[in-house]
This record gives structure tokens, C-alpha cells and sequence, in this order.
């Protein structure tokens, strides 16, 4: 299971939880450690149970929320978009063995949407399995590649869109190419007709 940490709707951080249980809070021997005041010492817990994520607010102040409801408990689902505090969290967990099956992504977080940003833009896939397919990139996030082989995300800023590298599958060091060129371990903004290759999918970045 792999989680995206955002704030301000950009990702800061990528995570990874390989047991079958994790603590979220604001304390530092948490697995998901949130600097952050409205995050309480011990906020929230993960469990993986019968093949499902299920996370349970473990008596925080403020709460946990998904798709904008307080929730006491609740089963996750691949791309859930957990708020807690002035964080969010991403859940990918289709490659997970108590997530579901394999899918090829992108999926956008539906939940994550900034108040303001660039016009209107797109990404197309040129080469590989689903080429021809538009992927729009209306959402505060979008994930690209596929789950346990390669998976990058494309942020969407005032500034414009950037792509991070979120998981490399087997190879950790395995990052997303931008015209050729390895992006590395921090965010890059993209610029018009940059091509993208993530998990053997090649796609061009359209914002004319």
C-alpha cells in the first residue's frame, strides 16, 4: 500500500506500508508521522483485514474525513482521499495484497481540487496498451502507471502542472522519464508537448 501525503493540494511526501497495521498522528514513532497542530499524537490507525484497508480515528480532536464527511471508521478504497488536519492522504492500494486487483491506472483523486491553477490540459497516450487514450487533468492530483510497476502523479498548481515520482515497483530508483531524461526524486513542471514515459505508457502533456 503506497500513500501520497499533500498539503496545499502538492505532494510532499510518498509512503509506504508493507504490515498489516499503521499509526497516523502527530507523534514521531507514528509510521505516518504529520507535523501538524491539528493532527492529534495518536489521530488515526490503518488495519488490513480480510483483504480490506479499513481506517479507524482513534479519538482525535478533528477528526478524519473523506469526501468531506467526518468518518469514525471506514473500509478504504483504491485512490480514497483521506483528510486529517490541513494534510490529505492518498491511499494506492490496488497493488496491495489486502487491495484490490491490478489495474492499470491513471484514477484522479477526486476529492483533491485546488482553488485556482492553469487552463485546461491534458495528457496523451501515444505508445503502449492504451494509447489513444485523453487523460484529463482537471484534479488537484492525477496518478499515471500502474500499480507494483510504476506509478508517477501530476499535480496541478497555480504555477501549472507537475509530475513527482510516487513508486518505482521492484526498483525503487526506477523514476519517470520527461523527454528522455530521468525527473529524479523531486517535483518537475511540465511544459507543452513534453513527452512522459511511466511504467512503458508514453504520454504526451497537452495545455494548448
Amino acid at each position: 500500500m503506497k500513500i501520497i501525503v499533500l498539503k496545499d493540494n502538492k505532494p510532499i511526501d510518498q509512503i509506504t506500508i508493507e504490515g498489516d497495521s499503521a499509526r497516523i498522528g502527530r507523534r514521531s514513532d507514528c509510521d505516518i508521522s504529520i507535523k501538524d497542530p491539528a493532527v492529534s499524537g495518536n489521530h488515526a490507525s490503518l488495519q488490513c483485514v480480510g483483504g480490506k484497508v479499513i481506517i479507524t480515528d482513534e479519538g482525535s480532536t478533528n477528526g478524519i474525513y473523506i469526501g468531506g464527511k467526518r468518518v469514525k471508521q471506514q473500509v478504504l478504497r483504491h485512490e480514497d482521499v483521506v483528510t486529517i488536519g490541513e494534510h490529505m492522504l492518498k491511499f494506492l492500494i490496488a497493488d496491495s495484497p489486502a487491495g484490490r486487483s491490478k489495474a492499470p491506472l491513471p484514477g484522479a483523486a477526486k476529492d483533491v481540487k485546488p482553488s485556482s491553477g492553469p487552463g485546461k490540459a491534458v495528457l496523451n497516450v501515444v505508445q503502449g496498451s492504451k494509447k489513444g487514450t485523453v487523460i484529463a487533468l482537471d484534479e488537484g492530483l492525477t496518478t499515471i502507471g500502474e500499480p507494483g510497476v510504476q506509478v508517477a502523479a501530476v499535480s496541478r498548481r497555480p504555477q501549472g502542472h507537475f509530475i513527482i515520482h510516487v513508486d518505482g515497483g521492484k526498483d525503487k530508483d526506477r523514476v519517470p522519464l520527461v523527454n528522455g531524461e530521468p525527473i529524479g526524486f523531486k517535483s518537475r513542471k511540465l511544459e507543452q508537448g513534453d513527452r512522459i514515459e511511466v511504467a512503458g505508457i508514453v504520454l504526451e502533456y497537452d495545455a494548448s
